[in-house]
């Protein structure tokens, strides 16, 4: 029989074992109230608490706060600063989403695997926001970066949602090379939603390079970067499918909105 998501999702003890299964540790019922109330859920029912509901909403703020507790158990959170990493990380909503729509909805003989995150090496993050800042960000520099996202010392891979945060922060201190890092939370409502899509360990470039570009254009090796800032991922062999693409042309200003036109229509956005 098929399940509607909204309606088991929004089920009290189906949204609780779903969010225990993403924080990776029990939820005490102490904890699920505090949660109830960040994410204005806490009202009376007449009903047992295992059999409330919640609405679509209420249900994505507790998802969203799962996610958030996973990788910062400590640290204060308020309704508000919930609802600003919510809204920053949609993407994770989804993805917990369409799991849990295939896994329900399948039979039962046929139940997918949930993939398990894509993990990148530290040393390839390094690489490319050492190509961002224009130097090699020294072993100290770049071992609080990883404490400021709460990565382990020796850790030796990570997770793409922290890899981006990584290079979005090389990006964000080649523009404001002595002001102090924002907060995480403000790091990633900065990293709008189409840039993260487009945003990669390849394309990533600077706010002022893009700036740049747009006012005098660019040579053909950066035309990736400056296609991945309006939220095209294209590679340098799919430019050469394209034709008429050198690494060494300088491209115009004019020249560059029509490689943009020719990307959006190739991509049907």
């Amino acid at each position: 029989m098929t399940v509607v998501l909204e309606d088991w999702i929004s089920q009290s003890i189906n949204l609780k074992t779903q969010c225990e299964k993403i924080r990776g540790a029990t939820i005490s019922d102490r904890t699920w109230r505090n949660w109830e109330r960040l994410a204005g859920a806490v009202y009376p029912q007449g009903k047992k608490v295992s059999d409330r509901s919640y609405t679509s909403e209420q249900s994505q703020l507790l998802l969203c706060l799962a996610w958030y507790r996973k990788g910062a158990p400590r640290e204060k959170i308020t309704y508000r600063s919930l609802r600003n990493y919510w809204q920053s990380n949609e993407y994770k909503v989804e993805e917990v989403f369409n799991a849990f729509c295939e896994t329900i909805n399948s039979p039962q003989d046929k139940q997918p695997d949930i993939p398990a995150p894509k993990l990148i090496a530290l040393s390839s993050v390094k690489r490319s926001c050492d190509e961002i800042m224009n130097r090699c960000i020294s072993r100290n520099c770049w071992a609080s970066w990883k404490q400021f996202l709460g990565i382990p010392k020796y850790e030796r891979y990570v997770e793409e949602g922290k890899a981006s945060i990584l290079v979005y922060m090389a990006c964000w201190r080649h523009d404001h090379p002595t002001q102090r890092f924002p907060s995480i939370r403000e790091l990633m409502v900065m990293m709008r939603t189409w840039t993260r899509r487009a945003m990669n360990l390849e394309t990533a470039s600077s706010s002022k390079m893009w700036h740049a570009w747009r006012m005098r254009g660019c040579i053909g090796r950066d035309l990736p970067k400056y296609l991945a800032a309006y939220g095209y991922k294209v590679s340098p062999r799919t430019l050469y499918k394209w034709g008429g693409f050198s690494k060494r042309r300088h491209y115009s200003v004019s020249e560059l909105s029509n490689w943009t036109k020719l990307a959006q229509k190739k991509y049907g956005t």
